[in-house]
């Protein structure tokens, strides 16, 4: 009797929150992953056996970088995958009667929870919250609500959105990865006394990279080689490194767009977080009220994050931020366990 886990392949974000969860899961309880997000990640961080199938049943938002969206094709999009899914319901259900599938979860496409079998959604909000605020998507977004209505449970993790179509839900706390403040390694290390990690996201960000000389106290990292030419104190640093949580607790800040497995890692660390808006995202305001109700936030208005006028002399000493619990990941894998062994 498996647990299949849709999840989302719109950035890593969604990836990363499920992996803190799956893998942890009992290994007696056989896990399928159908995600469109890449396999190299889910191998690196689930190391208990599952079945990873390269499918995608949503399509977030599409974007031209990290904090700009794409509506017209976000919407072309979004049509052209209902009627793929729709094309393949029967196949669909089919498939999980063939690997005797007990429970569904997903992250946060809505068409699983459309399929006949108990059902939990982990979100901190979902498409329906994003597409509301766009021009034209008023039926998709009541589709939406539709087939998330048809969820068993809604496990809600930290801040999160009011989502009132959900019938039932839980609130699981924060699901973090976890890191340590680890070294990184000595040859990797640039002149700076000080040290930022910039994360571009899936889709970059188009900051003056040139322009971070000028910052002469501080080594940037960044896992995403931005266009040359590049300062003498960024490093580049491949994806095995540290992983990803260790290298958020080991620098004194991170520089990125506010999304939730980022925001999640840095509080967990204790680590500032200096952030610009995103526009088209209904999610950043929930985001952003948690980083401004925490002492490690560092909002910037658009264009000062995007040029780079960074006000790195006001991050805080390292240790001197809070670190917040995120037991949501632990919550959740009691919760399916408790509706894989009752379904």
């Amino acid at each position: 009797m498996a647990i299949v886990a849709y999840v989302s392949g719109h950035g890593l974000g969604h990836s990363a929150r499920e992996v803190t969860i799956l893998r942890d899961l009992p290994p007696e309880i056989p896990l399928f992953v159908k995600t469109a997000a890449p396999e190299w990640f889910w191998r690196a961080e689930v190391k208990r056996p599952f079945l990873l199938i390269p499918e995608s049943f949503d399509v977030g938002c599409l974007q031209t970088d990290s904090v700009t969206v794409d509506i017209a094709a976000t919407r072309a999009a979004w049509e052209e995958q209902n009627q793929r899914n729709e094309a393949r319901r029967a196949d669909e259900i089919a498939w999980l009667r063939s690997v005797n599938a007990r429970l569904i979860l997903t992250d946060v496409a809505s068409f699983p929870l459309t399929l006949g079998l108990p059902s939990v959604c982990v979100a901190n909000f979902t498409w329906a919250d994003i597409y509301a605020e766009y021009a034209g998507f008023e039926g998709i977004v009541r589709q939406l609500e539709a087939e998330y209505a048809q969820a068993t449970l809604l496990l809600e993790a930290g801040f999160a959105l009011p989502m009132p179509y959900f019938p039932k839900r839980e609130s699981v706390g924060l699901v973090a990865r976890v890191g340590g403040n680890r070294i990184i390694p000595p040859a990797r290390r640039g002149p700076g006394g000080r040290f930022a990690l910039i994360y571009a996201g899936s889709w970059g960000m188009p900051f003056p990279w040139a322009s971070l000389e000028r910052f002469t106290g501080w080594t940037f990292y960044t896992l995403t080689p931005p266009p040359r030419p590049w300062p003498w104190n960024l490093i580049v640093l491949s994806r095995d490194t540290l992983p990803h949580e260790d290298l958020v607790a080991s620098v004194d800040c991170v520089i990125s767009k506010a999304g939730y497995g980022l925001v999640g890692e840095c509080m967990a660390a204790g680590t500032p977080l200096l952030y610009g808006p995103r526009e088209g995202f209904a999610e950043f305001a929930a985001l952003d009220a948690a980083l401004q109700g925490w002492n490690g936030g560092i909002r910037l208005e658009s264009d000062a994050f995007l040029s780079a006028q960074w006000p790195l002399e006001s991050i805080p000493p390292k240790g001197s931020v809070s670190r917040l619990p995120a037991p949501g990941a632990a919550t959740t894998i009691e919760t399916l366990v408790k509706l894989w062994s009752t379904h």
